[in-house]
């Protein structure tokens, strides 16, 4: 890689560190808000909720908007909207306040994927690109882990106002490199043409519905436990925001471990079957985490099983559903951001679902409810490996 290559591979690692950071620190703190601001679980899952129903629908908005327009700028503005968000929490003094700061914080970071993504998918190709998505994803869930770690203790030492704006200056510092490092980048717009009347007549294909519930399992499954377990910690172990964050931490350095070790664990057994088993896995550590999170080392452990395994279901959807697309000669695009959308509707629809039921019967039948939702996933999963086996058959037979 050239040396103007690796500054951009950089800077938007970088960014994306600050982003998904930036989107998580409240979170982070979410048993101190329940305290401080005197709101209910079910407003923490309003808060949740519509966070990510704003990335849902502003990210394809700024998508479309970036075509043909400087990155850096693009970048630099969504990361500016975002320093303003963090800052804004400075001022919050109840629900309301917090809830319109994160609605600007996710229109801030719904910036970052469809143009930090792009930049990286313009400046490479070949291994280069696939080393580069790896690395600056990884990035995204180091900022997270970061926050996750440093968030409650900075809080204890310097108070509310203060935590946010000393993670307001490194937002800040991130406009500051984004702007002369990305300047003059090429467009997120792809530079191939669209091709609409040549398409083949397989691409008006739905994707099968296994896929779509899949994707919302899994992304829902992920948002409740990075949203909630702090605070179910800390009620079931007794822990406090620092210990219960530095659990969720682990849970979520296993997660990142989960999304790479799959890739070659397919090799041995075949990604439908892989899709299953993690499933499988992740329902049963859920479980356990529910009835053994009065624990702590052992609701550590369960965590970290759960990372993992729900991880893993998010590359092994891909891969399956691109084989699967591969086989009926369908284009991968739309049907990837269908699955993209999935994740992120179930992320927001749980997160609600998690915040009402916990308010009303408790955090346990939240967690057992996502569990038994894993457990669906992973007979759905079993069916889809045996409806591909018979599929095949018949066709050896043929």
């Amino acid at each position: 890689m050239t040396s103007s290559s690796n500054r951009i591979l950089y800077v938007v690692s970088l960014n994306h560190a600050t982003n998904d950071g930036s989107v998580y620190l409240l979170s982070s703190l979410f048993p101190i808000v329940l305290a401080l601001f005197n709101i209910s679980v079910f407003q923490v899952g309003i808060i949740v909720a519509l966070g990510y129903l704003v990335n849902i629908l502003f990210q394809p908005v700024v998508g479309h908007y970036s075509e043909g327009r400087d990155p850096a700028r693009l970048l630099a503005i969504g990361i500016s909207i975002i320093t303003v968000s963090v800052i804004s929490f400075v001022f919050a003094t109840g629900f309301l306040s917090l809830l319109a700061s994160v609605i600007l914080l996710r229109l801030g970071s719904s910036f970052f994927h469809p143009v930090g993504i792009s930049t990286i998918s313009k400046s490479y190709s070949g291994p280069r690109l696939q080393k580069s998505m790896g690395f600056q994803s990884a990035f995204g869930s180091f900022g997270v882990l970061v926050v996750f770690l440093t968030s409650a203790p900075v809080y204890l030492a310097v108070g509310w106002r203060a935590t946010f704006i000393v993670f307001a200056i490194w937002i800040l510092a991130d406009v500051v490199l984004t702007l002369p490092f990305l300047r003059g980048r090429p467009s997120a717009a792809s530079d191939d043409p669209p091709t609409p009347s040549i398409s083949k007549p397989q691409t008006k294909r739905t994707i099968p519905l296994f896929f779509v519930v899949a994707a919302f399992i899994s992304g829902g499954t992920y948002a409740v436990v990075l949203n909630f377990a702090n605070i179910f910690l800390g009620t079931r172990a007794h822990l406090d925001v620092s210990q219960a964050n530095l659990i969720v931490s682990g849970f979520i350095a296993f997660a990142s471990l989960g999304a790479i070790a799959t890739g070659g664990w397919t090799r041995l057994v075949p990604t439908n079957v892989l899709l299953a088993i993690s499933y499988l896995v992740a329902s049963c550590s859920v479980a356990a985490f529910t009835l053994l999170s009065g624990n702590a080392i052992l609701a550590t452990i369960t965590l970290l099983v759960t990372g993992f395994s729900i991880s893993a279901t998010y590359p092994l959807t891909y891969m399956e559903l691109s084989r699967y697309l591969g086989s009926v000669g369908q284009q991968s695009g739309r049907s990837f951001g269908v699955l993209s959308s999935g994740q992120t509707i179930g992320a927001s629809i749980l997160g609600l679902a998690s915040g009402y039921v916990s308010q009303f019967l408790g955090l346990e039948v939240s967690f057992g409810t996502v569990a038994l939702l894993a457990l669906v996933g992973g007979v759905s999963a079993a069916f889809w490996v045996k409806s591909r086996r018979s599929k095949s058959l018949i066709s050896d037979i043929e």
